[in-house]
């Protein structure tokens, strides 16, 4: 590789670094320079306003972040607190099923007549349904008792215990069922503003009417409270059903920031290098009177600790322009010898093509004087004629 290009990509490397170093300096001193107009109250420079909305920006998209992180967290603790209440309204109707079928018990084998009228709807198929699970009980029984026979007798004897067994499982649900429904009438209807009062002729019966009330008021205010964590987080998913979901609704606002972040660093740069009087388009324009005023109005806001950071980023910047400069002599250095190369490549074209036309003449003539030589001949050979 040429050394020029060596020493090219070297430079522009080293220019890099101190852009990179002098963008920093620029940054904080122009972050410095706002910070302290801002203070000012009333700088008369416009791109205050424009400070100052960038940091509003930044401020309430950051607030917006939080109150979506904290939705996010009242949603997980609603679903945690959902899944709470429902395992323990759950748990609560289990216990409320079993006190119907006890209730419902008692009240089908309470034998006095103040049951009487409440349960004549219901005690034949108790009865009935009581019967046939004693029935189906006996004729397991009977059938386990049996011994001896073939192979054939044991697989006959497992397929009816198989089938009796299913028959019984199905009555005892049935009864069961019978003795929920009763106790569950029961428990509701001695609640009622005209219903029968039986409560003071048996003491368990009613101290069980009394646990069941307690288990279903409990069950209502489960229901309502569910209902309630249901309906907040329906609220909290459907605020953010328009944005795709609360992740993206916050992605979306953090890239926001980021893009108001470098505008906000730009600004600062443009400040810093304003205050610095660098050129950071290295146009060399020269300085006009609203320029002049321009700067009077920054002046109030450079103070004299800011001399080391003026000092650094000239010479920095002085650095880079040096790098430049060097840059473009190298280039303009590489670029003559690329012209003269061309030169060179264009004369021996020339020369290559001059050779050609030499030698194109040269046979032309040689034509030229076969061409005299063949007329002479032929002359010659007419004069014989």
């Amino acid at each position: 590789m040429d050394d020029r290009k060596k020493r090219i990509s070297e430079l522009e490397h080293r220019k890099r670094e101190l852009i990179v170093q002098l963008d920093g300096l620029l940054i904080r001193f122009g972050e410095d320079v706002f910070g302290r107009m801002a203070d000012s109250h009333d700088s008369g420079i416009a791109e205050l306003a424009v400070y100052q909305g960038y940091q509003v920006d930044i401020v309430n998209s950051q607030a917006s972040i939080q109150a979506a992180e904290e939705q996010i967290r009242r949603s997980r603790e609603l679903d945690q607190n959902i899944e709470l209440k429902e395992r323990e309204d759950s748990d609560n109707a289990k216990d409320l099923a079993f006190a119907y079928s006890r209730l419902g018990r008692l009240i089908l084998e309470e034998t006095s007549g103040k049951y009487a009228d409440f349960c004549a709807p219901y005690r034949d198929q108790n009865e009935a349904l009581l019967t046939k699970v004693m029935s189906l009980e006996e004729r397991l029984d009977e059938l386990e008792k049996k011994e001896g026979g073939n192979v054939f007798t044991w697989i006959g004897k497992g397929a009816q215990s198989l089938v009796l067994r299913s028959f019984m499982t199905k009555a005892q649900e049935n009864l069961e069922q019978l003795r929920r429904s009763v106790g569950e009438c029961y428990s509701k209807s001695r609640g009622l503003p005209n219903g029968n009062d039986m409560s003071a002729e048996n003491a368990g019966i009613e101290t069980l009417c009394a646990e069941i009330e307690e288990k279903r008021a409990h069950s209502n205010s489960l229901c309502a409270e569910i209902a309630a964590l249901k309906e907040e987080r329906r609220n909290i998913n459907n605020s953010f059903s328009a944005d795709g979901g609360p992740v993206k609704h916050i992605n979306t606002i953090k890239s926001h920031i980021a893009n108001v972040q470098n505008d906000l660093k730009a600004l600062y740069r443009r400040m810093g290098a304003e205050c610095a009087s660098i050129d950071l388009a290295r146009d060399g324009a020269s300085q006009s009177d609203a320029k002049a005023e321009r700067r009077q109005a920054l002046d109030p806001f450079i103070l004299p600790q800011d001399a080391e950071v003026l000092e650094n980023a000239s010479r920095v910047d002085k650095t880079i322009h040096d790098c430049e400069e060097e840059i473009k002599k190298l280039e303009a250095s590489l670029a003559i010898d690329d012209e003269k190369a061309k030169i060179d490549k264009f004369r021996k074209m020339i020369q290559e093509k001059r050779d050609k036309i030499a030698r194109a003449e040269l046979e032309i003539s040689e034509f030229e004087e076969g061409i005299r030589d063949s007329e002479a001949f032929i002359q010659k050979l007419q004069d014989l004629l």
